[in-house]
């Protein structure tokens, strides 16, 4: 049987079955939650592993007209079709010949991109949004900044830490059902040895490059004082943001543990220095932050760490590769 007929057909029968199983979930109350948030991303992150992009995507709009059609759930089949979006994009850098966390962090901003959207039609639709709950929760509390910062902050993380467990989870489901790809593989085996060569997933120079002018802009704007009235805007731009910290903030710790390390050969040092780094984090983090950043980019273009931690991941891979 052709390949194209193959794949077409056990994505049919895995929409048929992912429909009767959404339907009862639904029907009995039972698919909100974890089902929702997990077990259908994860559902069509192995369909698109298994069956290719344009068959995952032509069984995910399906099941969403199915489901909405025989429920009638308005808000069911759009938290399906966010849900579905998620598996498909996490699925998709899985796939490609890409570095771990980096993917993590680009599936994290697709994310926070397909959870804001979903909520505009879903207030568009029904008249109920979450950011706007929020947003109105937020007016009666008397520090507001501070509930600004942590609704941001909330938003941002809850994305990618869902992006970074629908990966996981994907990726060792996939791995038992013997459906990975050969990039999706690779990813796995550095996946399941994170703990030991967590120091060597940094980001691309230019991703690194992008992220800090990205920063840079935002902050800037907030300088000017710059107001943006639409609000899904804002929580985009500033979500994304404190993406962009994390990341970077996580890069620069490494890439300058990994220089004082080659240096001294002294693990100590190591420690002190993320000692020194903790005590005032919470005091004056923008200032350490740039700090940080501007030591680590002299270090990595002194000495080309990122491209040795790329030599080093591409090494274990081929010792451990079946």
């Amino acid at each position: 049987m052709n390949d194209s007929v193959k794949n077409l057909t056990l994505a049919s029968i895995l929409t048929s079955l992912f429909v009767v199983i959404t339907i009862f979930a639904l029907s009995t109350g039972l698919g909100y939650g974890i089902y929702l948030d997990f077990a259908v991303p994860i559902f069509f992150a192995l369909v698109y592993l298994k069956c290719g992009g344009k068959y995952t995507i032509l069984s995910g709009i399906v099941s969403v007209l199915l489901v909405f059609m025989v429920v009638g759930d308005l808000a069911g089949a759009l938290f399906i079709s966010q849900s579905f979006l998620l598996g498909v994009i996490c699925a998709y850098f899985m796939d490609k010949d890409s570095i771990l966390m980096e993917d993590i962090f680009f599936a994290s901003i697709l994310g926070t991109f397909t959870i804001l959207l979903v909520d505009l039609y879903t207030k568009g639709l029904t008249g109920y949004s979450l950011i706007t709950e929020f947003k109105e929760m937020a007016a009666w509390f008397p520090y507001k900044n501070y509930l600004n910062f942590f609704i941001y902050l909330l938003i941002a993380f809850y994305v990618g830490g869902m992006c970074f467990c629908i990966y996981y989870i994907s990726l060792f489901l996939g791995k038992r059902l013997k459906i990975l790809t050969q990039n999706a593989e690779k990813k796995y085996y550095i996946f399941r040895n994170l703990k030991a060569f967590n120091r060597f997933l940094c980001l691309r120079r230019s991703t690194f490059y992008a992220c800090a002018i990205y920063i840079f802009i935002v902050e800037l704007l907030n300088i000017l004082n710059v107001k943006i009235d639409f609000i899904y805007l804002r929580v985009i731009l500033i979500s994304i943001e404190y993406l962009a910290f994390y990341y970077l903030f996580r890069d620069s710790i490494i890439i300058i543990q990994d220089y004082i390390l080659t240096r001294s050969k002294k693990v100590l040092y190591v420690r002190l220095f993320m000692l020194a780094v903790l005590l005032p984090l919470f005091f004056v983090f923008k200032l350490e932050f740039l700090i940080l950043v501007v030591v680590s980019y002299i270090i990595d273009v002194k000495n080309q760490i990122r491209l040795h931690q790329k030599k080093i991941v591409d090494l274990y891979y081929q010792k451990v590769k079946p």
